[in-house]
């Protein structure tokens, strides 16, 4: 089990593929058997990491409340881990709350990003709501263990739902058994401390949709968002915002894929679409 251990934060990571077009991950948990950013590892020469963040075992738990800086901290744990391993510049990819961090990388570290694939990337509405529906459902489920259990296992079966049909498949049938155990066992076993985590919405400090326009509107990073059209946490409206806002930026969206099956049952058009976004941009 590879771990890094940092000046405050210990990172458990996996890594696929190998030579220096560096491509980093992190969120709080992503499968190790079927996933895009695998792909881009073993078909297009992608070195990839995919980062557990802090707060989510084996990686260091928090105990505390970092407030509106989670984000930011995430952001810099990238950082960090690039750094011990040697990595100047790299890609970035994330889902859901993953991108999130990736929108944070683009704002506080420009410098180091070659470009940004973002999945399911919001950000979320600025609706005077601090959190996210969806968030608060886990850390309202967390507060008991008879509330805690039946939206675990509820949980687990929907991240698991993409992986079941590919079960039978004589190709990839077994990794489809090993990914659907994999999520299965994150949810079941996630501790409370995780489970009640509140890192808020990406950009915590800025209050208005007028506001964040203008922050995003400041991102500089060679872009790429892919979203699904029953996406009920990063809707199309969301993405179209923010493809708005953001100069130079590519948009592709997927029609009835929602939120967590998005990078699974797209995994193949992802590959083919951020190939392609960077031979346009003259990335590679």
């Amino acid at each position: 089990m590879p771990i890094l251990n940092l000046n405050h934060v210990s990172l458990y990571y996996e890594e696929f593929g190998q030579g220096d077009r560096y491509l980093i991950q992190a969120q709080q948990f992503v499968n190790s058997h079927i996933y895009y950013t695998k792909d881009l590892a073993d078909r297009c020469g992608f070195h990839a990491f995919i980062i557990r963040i802090r707060g989510y075992a084996p990686s260091s738990m928090v105990t505390e409340d970092l407030g509106d800086d989670w984000y930011d901290v995430w952001a810099q744990d990238v950082v960090d881990f690039a750094d011990a391993m040697g990595i100047e510049k790299f890609f970035y990819t994330g889902h859901s709350h993953g991108a999130g961090i990736g929108w944070h990388l683009c704002m506080n570290h420009p410098d180091r990003l070659r470009g940004f694939f973002a999945s399911g990337s919001g950000p979320h509405l600025k609706d005077g709501k601090p959190t996210g529906s969806a968030r608060m459902d886990t850390i309202n489920a967390a507060k008991s263990r008879e509330t805690w259990v039946p939206y675990a296992e509820k949980q687990a079966s929907y991240c698991a739902k993409a992986f079941v049909p590919l079960e039978s498949d004589p190709v990839i049938g077994g990794e489809a058994k090993k990914a659907v155990e994999q999520t299965v066992e994150f949810w079941t076993n996630m501790p409370a401390q995780s489970a009640v985590l509140n890192p808020r919405k990406p950009f915590a400090k800025v209050q208005t949709e007028e506001e964040l326009a203008q922050v995003l509107g400041r991102i500089t990073v060679p872009t790429i968002m892919m979203g699904g059209t029953e996406d009920n946490i990063s809707n199309p409206e969301l993405m179209l915002r923010t493809l708005r806002a953001l100069k130079g930026s590519k948009l592709v969206l997927h029609q009835g894929v929602d939120h967590v099956d998005l990078p699974i049952k797209c995994r193949e058009d992802y590959v083919g679409d951020i190939m392609a976004f960077c031979q346009e941009r003259g990335l590679l």
